[in-house]
């Protein structure tokens, strides 16, 4: 199995719709950073997979209302860092296909706050 490691960063604006008292029910934007982690078991064209393909789907979220997007409009799914690593997650792994397996989405809203899907090692396809 070999590893391969992508990070980069995207601009949005989201507002939570929490039942307390919090900052985060106002309209605010963050530069958030993403760190995914794929693996594969064979290379095809010497690679676990083209970086472009992670960048392209990451970037689908650079300069948005979050809250405006499907994956959260239509569901009613709250945009915190934890959901938008789950979005993410399933977003990439059907962009890699098959072949390649997604193992890690982290999102960072700021430097100090951030959320990390994991693949269940134990599962084989989630």
């Amino acid at each position: 199995m070999i590893s391969i490691r992508y990070a980069c960063d995207f601009d949005a604006a989201h507002q939570l719709h929490v039942p307390y008292e919090s900052p985060c029910n106002r309209r605010h934007g963050h530069r958030y950073s993403v760190e995914v982690e794929a693996s594969a078991a064979s290379l095809e064209h010497g690679m676990v997979v083209d970086y472009n393909v992670l960048k392209s789907t990451v970037a689908e979220f650079d300069h948005c209302d979050l809250n405006e997007r499907p994956e959260f409009k239509s569901t009613g799914l709250e945009t915190t860092a934890e959901n938008i690593c789950r979005v993410l997650a399933a977003k990439l792994q059907k962009a890699v296909g098959r072949r390649v397996r997604i193992r890690e989405v982290t999102v960072r809203e700021t430097p100090r706050s951030a959320a990390s899907w994991r693949r269940d090692h134990l599962r084989p396809r989630d």
